[in-house]
């Protein structure tokens, strides 16, 4: 193997001013991340994020629940497809076309397995399918980033999330801004090569907010010497660039403060479609109603989606008492702002799904519907609204039953509610993608994929 050429660009706006660094001293063989025992440890790989206490309860029996136990066909919804034409994997010739998708989410997306389904189903079609824009996420507690093989992050960052912000704020697409100071902890490490260890990205770009002073930032490539960056003040991206590809990226603030948006990735062989999860654990729709529509698209620098999805209402409709008011107020203030960003993409709506009532031991009577009920009024509202911005619902508690389902999932065969009848479980996640994934016309209509 040769040694690797590194290139550094820095990206001022839209003004791009390269200044190339050759390194003959590159090892032949790049090693695998040891993170420093400081570091922060990779997210669990779980199924789901439990969230919610499920001791000294228990899950309602078949017979304290009657006929909301009962058993539910799992049949895909339909989705009018003319009115989503920007999902479509293929143009009307049955040829592949180049296409560009993000989901935003809560922890239901988070987590990985829904998203995976929907990865599957592209690549399924011969496409292939890849990350372009990587959110900062790594190290949050349940949250999985398939586009890198590992990561090290240390203890010294901190999160900005914009659904927990009073708004507007300056934060990119992932609507989550890492930031941290130099320090000996301020270091953030990605291995981008496949599970086989093969490299297939030639160029990473670091998107920042601009800050009111420069910055000095250390870049290690391949495990080769640090070369030191100055990210000016007023700038939010700077490239690093690899020949023919970079493994291991190692990057460390040395003087300044930086506030990290996020990761561009360009490929070796460009992917027929590029996917973008940004899912938050607890996140919803204020994030985005809060953000600064400005930032973001100083992030995305010019770019855009042909299809966008927004996936929440689970803990929107945590709140007690549950305001459809002010629920409808704030998913207007957010569709706005999607739209404003994205005018021209084609949207679709994702419901929370079902939620069930946990029984205190000791006490054998609960609402059983009182999650349910308010869940359907948020379909209901996200149906009505959504129309008016030109996204299309598909509603994931009618998929599961309607009101009730968690029950019905939960004591299914195999179980795909989780214990808190908050959360699904990897099956439930698998075949809500795969439900998903068919209504995109992404896989195949056949219902036997979706048995009782």
């Amino acid at each position: 193997m040769k040694a690797a050429t590194v290139v550094i660009t820095a990206i001022a706006a839209l003004l791009l001013s390269p200044a190339a660094v050759a390194n003959d001293s590159m090892p032949a063989a790049v090693a695998e991340l040891r993170c420093p025992a400081a570091a922060t440890a990779p997210a669990p790989r779980v199924p789901h994020v439990a969230g919610l206490t499920t001791e000294n309860t228990d899950i309602p029996s078949v017979d304290e629940l009657g006929d909301l136990a009962r058993p539910v066909e799992l049949f895909p919804p339909v989705l009018d497809r003319r009115g989503i034409p920007g999902f479509a994997l293929k143009d009307a010739d049955g040829h592949v076309r180049p296409r560009r998708f993000a989901f935003w989410g809560d922890s239901h997306i988070a987590a990985g397995p829904m998203m995976a389904q929907l990865r599957d189903a592209i690549r399924a079609h011969g496409e292939s399918v890849a990350v372009r824009f990587l959110p900062p996420t790594m190290g949050r507690a349940n949250v999985r980033l398939p586009a890198l093989h590992a990561y090290c992050i240390g203890p010294a960052w901190k999160t900005e999330l914009a659904f927990k912000d009073p708004g507007p704020i300056a934060t990119g697409p992932a609507l989550a801004t890492r930031v941290v100071s130099a320090g000996a902890d301020s270091y953030v490490w990605l291995d981008l090569r496949t599970a086989d260890l093969k490299p297939q990205v030639k160029q990473v770009t670091l998107v920042y907010r601009a800050g009111a002073a420069d910055a000095q930032v250390g870049v290690t490539v391949d495990d080769g010497p640090e070369q030191t960056v100055t990210l000016a003040a007023g700038s939010t991206r700077q490239a690093i660039a690899a020949d023919p590809a970079i493994s291991t990226i190692k990057i460390r603030v040395g003087g300044g403060t930086l506030a990290l948006e996020g990761f561009v990735f360009d490929y070796i062989a460009p992917p027929d479609v590029t996917l973008d999860v940004f899912g938050l654990p607890s996140a919803t729709i204020r994030g985005w109603g809060n953000v600064d529509t400005n930032a973001i698209a100083a992030a995305l620098n010019g770019e855009s989606y042909d299809g966008i999805a927004l996936e929440y209402g689970t803990n929107d409709g945590a709140v007690e008492p549950f305001d459809p008011v002010a629920y409808r107020a704030g998913l207007t203030a957010a569709l706005t702002n999607l739209r404003s960003l994205f005018p021209d993409a084609s949207c679709v709506l994702i419901g929370p799904p079902d939620r069930g009532v946990l029984l205190s031991r000791g006490a054998r009577k609960a609402d059983f519907l009182k999650f349910a009920r308010i869940h359907a009024r948020i379909a209901d509202i996200q149906a009505e609204t959504g129309s008016k911005f030109g996204c299309v619902p598909w509603d994931w508690q009618a998929f599961m039953g309607g009101p009730g389902g968690a029950y019905a999932w939960v004591h299914h065969n195999p179980v795909l509610m989780g214990p808190d009848l908050t959360h699904l479980t990897m099956d439930g996640y698998k075949r809500t993608g795969q439900a998903l994934a068919a209504s995109l016309g992404w896989a195949g209509t056949d219902t036997s994929d979706f048995p009782p």
